[in-house]
C-alpha cells in the first residue's frame, strides 16, 4: 500500500498554487498592444513598428470596434496562447463562440491594419511602419482631389507621418 506523507501532500498544493499564481499574473501581464503584434506577426511578418506607433493603432481599433475586440480573459489568454505559439491549435477547443469571435477580430484586425497603416505603401520590408489615423473623406460632392506637391524623390509625401497628403479643393 502507498503511504503519502502530509509533507508531501502540502508541497504538492503549495507548488499547485503557486503555479496557479505564476500563470494568472503571466496572463494579466500582456497588454492589448502584445496581442495585436503577436496577431500581426503571425499572419504577416515581424513587424518595424515603433512602440508609440502600435499604441496609436491599437487605441483607434478599439476606438472604431469596441465590440470586435476580445474580452479581457480572453485576449489575455489569446495573448498568452500567441506567445507559446498554440493560437492555431487551441481554437477549435475553445468553448462557445469563442474561437469565431477570435477568427473575426483577426480579420478585422488585419483589414484595419492595411486602413490606418503605410504598411502597403513601404518600398521594402524594413522600413518602419507608421500610424496613419483614419482616412479624413472630403464631403464636397463636387471637389476637386489633387495630391500635395512635395520635394521629396518619387512622390514620398509624408505629413507628421501619415500617407501622400490629400488635398480636398472646393
Amino acid at each position: 500500500m502507498i503511504t503519502v506523507s502530509r509533507r508531501v501532500v502540502l508541497g504538492l498544493l503549495g507548488g499547485g498554487v503557486a503555479s496557479i499564481g505564476l500563470t494568472y499574473a503571466s496572463v494579466r501581464s500582456f497588454a492589448h498592444e502584445d496581442l495585436v503584434r503577436m496577431v500581426l506577426e503571425r499572419h504577416l511578418e515581424p513587424l518595424n513598428i515603433a512602440e508609440d506607433e502600435l499604441r496609436l493603432f491599437t487605441q483607434e481599433f478599439r476606438a472604431q470596434r469596441p465590440t470586435t475586440f476580445p474580452t479581457e480573459n480572453l485576449a489575455a489568454v489569446s495573448a498568452l496562447l500567441e506567445k507559446l505559439r498554440l493560437a492555431s491549435a487551441a481554437r477549435p477547443i475553445l468553448s462557445g463562440d469563442r474561437g469565431q469571435q477570435l477568427e473575426h477580430f483577426e480579420r478585422w484586425l488585419l483589414a484595419d491594419f492595411h486602413l490606418l497603416t503605410d504598411y502597403a505603401w513601404r518600398q521594402s520590408p524594413g522600413d518602419p511602419i507608421r500610424f496613419t489615423g483614419p482616412p479624413q473623406p472630403c464631403a464636397n460632392p463636387f471637389a476637386i482631389i489633387e495630391t500635395a506637391n512635395c520635394a521629396l524623390p518619387q512622390g514620398k509625401c509624408y505629413r507628421a507621418g501619415s500617407l501622400p497628403h490629400l488635398k480636398c479643393y472646393s
